[in-house]
């Protein structure tokens, strides 16, 4: 058996043979793979000084509210906890709240034709009813 660095080799016996009987060897996807993977291996590798861009957000709560009306509203997230006023409902309406734990258990309630006064806990759950518009002292 010969040496396959001998110029005899399965390849260059068969480029010789196409060569002899006059066909043509196509070249363009060798040359093509020559120069594109270089191009991809050199660019793995490229380290630039740019900061890299982030690729998640995090979304910050915006602070609990001062001012409250109508609706659902839990002290510490939505509204801030601590002494709420109102000046109470406009003439013949009437307005409330309701103050439920976060288990559930409601602590208190009232119903207002005037100015009143609540204090909101943290942690607790409170439903805004009427026209009322509740501010944080």
């Amino acid at each position: 058996m010969r040496g396959r660095m001998d110029g005899n080799g399965p390849y260059e016996r068969y480029y010789a043979e196409r060569a002899a009987s006059g066909q043509r060897t196509v070249l363009w996807p060798w040359v093509l793979l020559a120069l594109v993977v270089p191009l991809l291996l050199v660019r793995s590798f490229v380290v630039t000084d740019e900061p890299a861009e982030a690729t998640a957000t995090r979304q910050v709560a915006p602070p609990p509210a001062r001012e409250a009306e109508q609706g659902v509203h839990r002290a510490g997230v939505d509204v801030e906890p601590g002494t709420w006023t109102t000046d109470g409902p406009g003439p013949g309406a009437e307005c409330g709240y309701t103050r439920t734990t976060a288990d559930g258990v409601e602590v208190a309630s009232a119903r207002l034709h005037g100015a009143a006064a609540a204090r909101f806990l943290e942690g607790e759950s409170v439903v805004l009813t009427g026209g009322c518009t509740w501010t944080a002292r």
